[in-house]
């Protein structure tokens, strides 16, 4: 009885460090007729989005971090290359943050046929609140939008910070 006790507590010590990961819907920055010219399908993005989820719940498996929502926001261009920024209030920390940069550069992408796709996820870690925010704004774009001729151009915007 005592060693059933004891593993578990072990068992829920264990549940208690791991960071609590959260997904809901996936905002769109293009068009469906911007999307299906790029050659993006719900399958492919559908796939893709659901080993992108994985590979950050698994990140962030073992870590304990305080609560936080907001977005993941991806951009992935015709070459193959792919980016990525946090939306998250509070912001993760910086370690946090290029681990799940990390996590995404690793991960096969979908193919696109021209220019740059860009879409998000909400996320939350710690809390079962997603935000309220109706739009992914990354603290980076903020100035970006300034320097550019078109700031509701998401590709340009994207280009503007990540140039090929």
């Amino acid at each position: 009885m005592k060693l059933f006790l004891a593993t578990l507590l072990l068992c829920c010590s264990a549940l208690a460090s791991a960071a609590e990961v959260r997904f809901d819907s996936l905002y769109f920055f293009q068009s469906e007729q911007t999307m299906q010219a790029k050659g993006v399908t719900i399958d492919s993005l559908g796939r893709y989005s659901r080993k992108l989820q994985s590979a950050i719940y698994r990140s962030l498996k073992g870590v304990k971090m305080p609560p936080s929502s907001g977005y993941v926001v991806i951009a992935i261009r015709a070459d193959g290359a792919v980016t990525s920024w946090l939306d998250m209030k509070p912001s993760v920390h910086q370690f946090y943050d290029n681990q799940i940069y990390d996590v995404i550069q690793k991960l096969p992408v979908i193919d696109i046929q021209s220019g740059v796709f860009v879409f998000a996820i909400k996320m939350s870690i710690e809390t079962p609140v997603f935000t309220k925010k109706p739009v992914p704004e990354p603290a980076d774009w903020l100035d970006a939008k300034k320097k550019i001729n078109n700031p509701s151009d998401i590709e340009q915007l994207v280009l503007s910070i990540w140039p090929e």
